[in-house]
């Protein structure tokens, strides 16, 4: 592996858990794990050819800011693919008022539900997006994270406590 390629695997294993979060808050409602996945990599495959070009004081705004833009213009494009493609077989069901309720409400709770969860702050939202909505384990939150896998279970475990407690006075179900 040549020095080049070694640096960029370092800027890769160190920012990606920056760049996906910025990626996560500005696609969630409207775009698939796969359209956060795909626009990370995206992100990557613009800022590292050019990483001899950057600054070292100044990679991780130069990557937000790519992150940023180029989740913005996934997020139009997604917005605007949604609103015009109602899937047939869906067109029944969307005539049923009490079908239409409940998925934007279960829409709402989603919402509040990631809305809580980044307002946790890093690494906790990174912990809780890996272990719940990817199905990872401590041993690999811990790599992603830079923790032991010990610290990955208890911040977890704290994290759900106090999303427990900030969401108490919704009627949710735990």
């Amino acid at each position: 592996m040549t020095e080049d390629a070694m640096r960029q695997r370092a800027v890769y294993d160190e920012y990606f858990n920056y760049v996906y979060a910025i990626v996560l808050r500005i696609l969630h409602d409207c775009g698939s794990a796969e359209d956060a996945e795909e626009c990370v990599i995206d992100t990557f495959a613009e800022v590292l050819p050019r990483l001899h070009e950057i600054q070292e004081q100044s990679l991780k705004a130069y990557l937000g800011t790519t992150a940023r833009h180029k989740a913005l213009n996934a997020a139009r494009v997604l917005r605007r693919e949604n609103s015009r493609n109602v899937p047939m077989d869906s067109v029944q069901e969307l005539t049923a008022p009490q079908i239409v309720e409940e998925a934007a409400e279960e829409n709402q709770l989603r919402q509040l539900l990631l809305r809580k969860i980044t307002e946790l702050g890093e690494p906790d939202t990174s912990i809780l997006i890996q272990k719940y909505y990817y199905g990872r384990n401590s041993r690999e939150i811990a790599k992603l994270t830079g923790l032991t896998p010990a610290a990955v279970r208890q911040r977890c475990t704290r994290a759900v406590k106090r999303l427990k407690q900030e969401l108490s006075g919704w009627e949710l179900i735990w």
